[in-house]
């Protein structure tokens, strides 16, 4: 395509984008858009937004008009994650979210959700990524580090014995004897019959007779195809049937070479661009340089005369490099209201000294406070009334993008750049408020021993005025900077314990322990499958569907490559940490994990339990896992692999012997969650793990194991659909095809139940290199594909029960269908002097009524007593009372059968006393606590943990708690 083309996808783009900003805040706010309906048809006119501004920035060869588009490509990006991430809140906290019925609407197909993968984000790093192969292809053959072994495909069937292969040739080769014998039978036999016919037909031919036949038969059928030909001919003439495509003017291949052909002119474009920079910032500095910096300096010694000491003579002091230097002179900031405040002060009262600038310095402090405290109750994505709004990161980004578009090249006439090389009007506007930077510090030391002498001069003609011969004044220290707040004391930051050590030499060592690998060339495509057409009508039912192999690929891009892929996007879209890949065996977990890592140009960190077994043992391991995050942060972005990930929360050693390591699996656990903490928005480094069986972990390692990943996304076996898609591509992949008359519904129904990479295993193993060469022959059919699906198990029916039963623990779902809290790691009540935990909910006294939410209170006395969960409704109370509602008490005492039930119980306390009598006692004696009461009347009762004192024995009180 031409560059025009490119250029008018580009404008439709930032037009879109204009749209796209009015859309999501119109001016009557009753028309913005509320529900997930509304979002979703942002979402995707984003999405075909971005499409159009990857595909124009990755052909345009202006390098100037890239610089701009990128720009507007990533804020496209980031906003489009933002309301990604809103859409799953509003999908009740749903990562994969069923838009089908939404399709139907726009007349859009299901291929408008595959999320593209910028290529820049390899292709700008060209160089870079090259480097870093080199290096780490050269410490892979020097320490003779194997490769990854999922990389590898095994062929269905265990190898023979040597007997057995003995005996499988020798069949093999007498049953082709025998068929070749009885082909030659078979021959013989039908010549006899025909010799036979013609004896009993009578029928002899001379040598002259057959020649003449057999001529006759060659002229007819060399005139049929002349006759066909023409007749071809005639119909191409008037246009009833299309000319024969000729190879060398194919436009797919012709299109493939244009395309190679605008990335060299790319390279060129950017390399002349880069050279010109050098050239014009130094034509910029000799034409322009003298006229700023006389406009510097005049705009500094008018400062002088004008902040001069009318009185005394003195002059103001310069600026500090800290400071700004001169910029704050040139461009003052806008006066704050606290300073016109006090000039209007200053001018009616004469000035109150420096009282009066001490209280507007507190005034000011307090307002700020004050302001801050507002902003810290208010979260940045609340509204007015206190709702959820989505963030608003990227949109001033969006907004930049549309304004230097239309400012730059909107009505730009570019006729006369044909070749779309570097505009050098352009580039010496870049280039201006970097010379003029560069000549204002040079100023600035000029003006600062310039200001210097002045004041010695001053001082030498008052001290000459005084009398004071050749004394001078000392000269006063220089002013020191504000002292910066102490910080709070807290932990001591941590040692490096690599300190002494080079990135190199710690990238070398985790080379040749195969920890950092070399990530094959795998791309979020070769996960083949399609999209589901009926998931929005089960989610109407009440159903929730699984994802389809589509909504993971897009996931997945969205979730883990376009952050990685971009420092911008990276630092300001919503955070993701860690995310866990979950599924049977062979689903494409360990595929997704090196397709994010390539296409991101990730680094590669595989420390999965049995890659480091036996590798830093004992205490190492400390050290292991230090220099993989050192590494992984200093060479971003970085992905650390974690596979069979729920081995390493296991905490039952029985289990844990069963896996048959060295060591234990869980020994990287604890450095594992103390590093990942440390992990923050734009480092680019993301934990990716992988588990087929992560039923294993239960109680606390489940909760555990849960709570440390941001994200679950299911691996699901693939569906009918999906199959249909998978098995064409399988077959082409191993350089293999299905003829069209190929029953492949039959066969897709047949494979249910199989995984991705299991079918993947049955056609490698059944398109072998000399079964590829006879396809043509003798095509696949499905009674061979069954022969090699029969070798394969497929996934088990209580495996697939074992993963459900696991995806329903999973915050969201377990949400959705348990109404119970989901499985996530809760922090632990701190422990107080006497052995108690309480985990107390506050409540604000109120001068009408007093309420306790949920109080769940356990307090291990010396005799033994435990109260548990005491859940309290709200109650009104007058303002000399409050009322404490309790449910579901029960006490347990040690030697002395005590049980307590109280469905309700309501206490209004007096000015002297309070008391809870607790009815329904099954065991004697009866528990009867005070409760302390208020100072005044006015003040009822507000904490849990007056209520748990009170219920305690008198040993075991903890101290009072003022209310």
């Amino acid at each position: 395509m031409a560059n025009v083309t490119y250029d008018i996808m580009w404008r439709e783009a930032m037009m879109e984008l204009l749209d796209q900003l009015e859309a999501e805040n119109p001016e009557d706010q009753g028309l913005a858009p509320k529900e997930l309906s509304e979002w979703a048809c942002i979402y995707i006119k984003y999405l075909q937004i971005m499409r159009k501004l990857e595909t124009s920035y990755d052909q345009m060869v202006h390098p100037q008009k890239r610089q701009d588009m990128r720009k507007a490509l990533e804020a496209c990006i980031g906003r489009m994650l933002e309301i990604r991430h809103w859409m799953v809140k509003l999908n009740r906290g749903l990562d994969f979210i069923n838009l089908d019925d939404i399709l139907v609407d726009l007349k859009l197909g299901p291929e408008v959700l595959e999320v593209p993968v910028p290529k820049y984000f390899i292709e700008d790093r060209a160089k870079e990524l090259d480097d870093r192969d080199k290096f780490l292809e050269a410490l892979i053959e020097k320490y003779n580090v194997k490769g990854p072994a999922a990389s590898s495909i095994i062929r269905i069937g265990a190898p023979l014995g040597e007997d057995e292969a003995i005996l499988m040739i020798q069949k093999n080769e007498r049953g082709r004897q025998a068929r070749e014998r009885a082909r030659l039978a078979a021959i013989a036999k039908r010549q006899r019959q025909i010799e036979d016919r013609r004896v009993r037909l009578g029928v002899t031919l001379s040598h002259e007779e057959a020649a003449r036949k057999i001529q006759a038969a060659i002229r007819g059928w060399l005139w049929r195809r002349r006759i066909r030909k023409e007749a071809d001919k005639e119909l191409m003439f008037i246009g009833m049937k299309p000319k024969p495509r000729d190879p060398k003017r194919d436009p797919q291949t012709s299109e493939a070479k244009n395309l190679m052909r605008r990335k060299r002119v790319q390279l060129e474009h950017v390399r002349e661009y880069d050279e010109a920079i050098v050239t014009l910032k130094g034509k910029v500095r000799e034409l322009e340089g003298q006229d700023m910096r006389e406009t510097i300096q005049d705009k500094v010694n008018a400062w002088f005369v004008e902040k001069r000491n009318p009185q005394t003579g003195e002059y103001p002091d310069f600026p500090e490099t800290e400071e700004g230097g001169s910029r704050v002179i040139l461009n003052p900031p806008p006066p704050s209201l606290a300073s016109l405040l006090e000039d209007a002060t200053a001018d009616g009262k004469g000035g109150k000294g420096k009282d009066s600038k001490k209280d507007s310095k507190k005034d000011s402090k307090k307002d700020d406070k004050k302001g801050k405290g507002k902003k810290g109750k208010k979260d940045a994505d609340e509204g007015p009334k206190g709702e959820e709004r989505i963030g608003a990161i990227f949109i001033p980004a969006i907004e930049a993008a549309v304004q230097e578009f239309v400012a730059k090249w909107q009505d730009r006439d570019e006729t006369g750049n044909f070749h779309q090389k570097y505009d050098p009007e352009l580039v010496k506007d870049e280039l201006r408020p970097i010379v003029f930077e560069e000549i204002r510090l040079q100023v600035d030391d000029e003006m600062r021993v310039l200001l210097q002498n002045l004041k010695d001069l001053v001082e030498a003609e008052r001290a000459a005025k005084l009398g004071k011969k050749g004394k001078k004044k000392k000269k006063g220290k220089k002013k020191k900077g504000k002292k910066g707040k102490k910080g709070k004391k807290g932990k001591k930051k941590k040692k490096d314990p690599t300190s002494d050590r080079s990135i190199e030499s710690l990238f070398a060592e985790l080379v040749s322990n195969g920890i950092l690998q070399q990530c094959p060339h795998v791309h979020v495509r070769d996960y083949l499958g399609s999209s589901s057409f009926m998931a929005a009508t089960l989610e109407k039912a009440n159903i929730i569907p699984d994802p389809s192999m589509a909504q993971v690929r897009q996931a997945l891009t969205e979730y883990c490559i376009l952050p990685l892929g971009s420092q911008f996007i990276h630092e300001r879209s919503p955070y993701i940490k860690s995310l866990l890949l979950f599924g049977a065996e062979k689903t494409g977990k360990t595929l997704m994990a090196q397709a994010i890592a390539n296409l991101s140009g990730a680094n590669f960190f595989d420390i999965s339990p049995r890659n480091t077994d036996g590798k830093y043992p004992g205490k190492n391991v400390a050290m292991m896992i230090h220099m993989v995050f050192k590494v992984a942060r200093t060479m971003a972005p970085s992905v650390i692999y974690l596979d069979e990930a729920e081995k390493v929360f296991l905490s039952d050693r029985k289990k844990l012997r069963e896996f048959g390591s060295q060591e234990p699996f869980s020994r990287i656990k604890k450095e594992l969650l103390k590093e990942a903490k440390g992990l923050g928005p734009g480092e680019r480094v993301m934990i990716l793990g992988n588990s087929r069986e992560p039923y294993l972990c239960v109680k606390k390692d489940e909760r555990a194991f849960m709570g440390f990943w941001s994200k679950h996304i299911f691996m699901p076996l693939p569906d009918y659909s999906s199959r249909r898609v998978i098995w064409p591509g399988l077959f082409e992949r191993h350089q293999g095809r299905l003829t069209y008359e190929f029953d492949l519904s039959t066969l897709a129904h047949i494979s249910d139940g199989y995984s991705a990479g299991q079918l993947d295993m049955v056609v490698h193993s059944l398109l072998t290199k000399r079964r590829i060469e006879r396809l043509r022959a003798a095509p696949v059919d499905i009674p061979e594909a069954l022969q090699w699906m029969c070798k394969v198990e497929p996934i088990s029916r209580e495996v697939d029960e074992a993963l459900r039963k696991f995806l329903d623990k999973t915050p969201a779902m377990a949400v959705l269908k348990g109404g119970g809290k989901p499985a996530t790691a809760g922090k632990k009540a701190k422990k107080g002097k006497k052995g108690k935990n309480a985990s107390v909910a506050s409540v604000a006294p109120a001068a009408s009524a007093a309420a306790i939410a949920t109080a769940s209170v356990t307090a291990t006395t010396s005799s033994s007593i435990t109260f548990t969960t005491a859940t309290a409704i709200a109650i009104p109370a007058t303002t000399a009372s409050a009322a404490v509602a309790l449910a579901s008490y029960s006490t347990a005492a040690v030697g002395a059968s005590c049980t307590s039930s109280v469905s309700a119980a309501a206490v209004a306390p007096s000015a002297a006393s309070a008391a809870i009598t607790i009815a329904s006692t099954t065991a004697t004696p009866a528990i009867v606590s005070t409760l302390p009461t208020p100072t005044t009347a006015a003040r009822p009762i507000a904490t849990a943990a007056a209520l748990a004192s009170a219920l305690a024995p008198s040993s075991a009180r903890p101290k009072a708690i003022s209310p």
